[in-house]
């Protein structure tokens, strides 16, 4: 009886330590109470079944999700997913942005996204209203952006600061998403000069970056990546959210989490959130994106 009570005991504290270490599982988010945030694309595919996607973002916690505006869908289907997903505590923001938006056409294409919102914010009722704007315009990869870097870069700073204006004119926050390696990018023009990922933290109100690493603290990890823009928003007031991947990737068996699976990947977030906890903590994580992350393994 009594080697019974020693290894109850015994297992009893392996179960406390387990708990107060990484292994924390798909319970990250509730355990370490920081938000969680997704891209939905297959936006179409979603309005049709709204008390599917709604379950899902239920289950995974999440908070906010940038869903991609397609507006060949009728704004009543917008309106009845946004005030359900409010009513359940879930933020949603107008996602957009391409490559091109730096080019030619970009700027007629921006001025239509931005129309579409401004209508559609003038029609809907405060809880069926967008809380944010979301851009993913990626500059590096339109073509310019090799053969003509300070031109890519001037025409892509011009493209934020009209986006923030305007959001600003919506009274709605400007979300960006930029590369972790923008920090490294440097630039010279009519708006200043220095790190193209400062200016972009200075500029937004909201950044998550695009640190798709599926490791923490080893060398090139995560935390490593995100260390200046995480410094850089804590100076500059501006919320740094770090984004993972969990999208199957050709460009390395380190970039995503699709073949680790989700509690691998929470495991890392646990650990992440841990490291960053004393200094420069993210103010969420975002999950790219909402169709792979259910596909993944448990």
């Amino acid at each position: 009886m009594k080697s019974k009570c020693v290894l109850i005991f015994l297992v009893v504290v392996w179960l406390f330590n387990m708990g107060k270490g990484i292994g924390c599982g798909s319970k990250v988010n509730a355990e370490v109470n920081i938000p969680l945030s997704t891209w939905v694309w297959d936006t179409k595919k979603w309005m049709l079944n709204q008390e599917a996607i709604l379950e899902k973002l239920q289950e995974k916690k999440v908070t906010n999700v940038y869903l991609q505006i397609d507006t060949h869908l009728s704004p009543s289907a917008y309106r009845h997913f946004i005030q359900q997903a409010q009513a359940q505590g879930i933020s949603v923001y107008a996602l957009d942005g391409a490559p091109y938006w730096i080019g030619p056409s970009g700027l007629e294409e921006q001025e239509a996204f931005f129309n579409w919102i401004t209508a559609y914010q003038a029609q809907a009722d405060e809880p069926q209203q967008f809380s944010g704007v979301h851009l993913d315009v990626e500059p590096y990869l339109y073509k310019s952006w090799e053969n003509n870097r300070a031109k890519s870069i001037l025409q892509y700073q011009y493209v934020i600061s009209q986006a923030a204006v305007q959001s600003h004119e919506l009274h709605l926050p400007l979300a960006v998403d930029i590369p972790f390696w923008f920090d490294e990018v440097p630039f010279k023009n009519s708006n200043g000069s220095g790190s193209l990922g400062r200016w972009i933290i200075r500029y937004a109100d909201e950044v998550t970056i695009m640190a798709y690493r599926n490791h923490a603290d080893k060398e090139n990890g995560i935390a490593e990546i995100t260390e200046n823009e995480r410094k850089w928003g804590r100076v500059l007031s501006t919320p740094i959210e770090i984004g993972v991947e969990t999208m199957a990737s050709d460009e390395g068996e380190y970039i995503s989490f699709s073949a680790k699976g989700e509690e691998k990947m929470m495991q890392e977030l646990g650990m992440l959130l841990t490291k960053c906890q004393a200094e420069n903590p993210p103010s969420s994580i975002a999950v790219h994106h909402f169709d792979s992350w259910l596909q993944m393994k448990p």
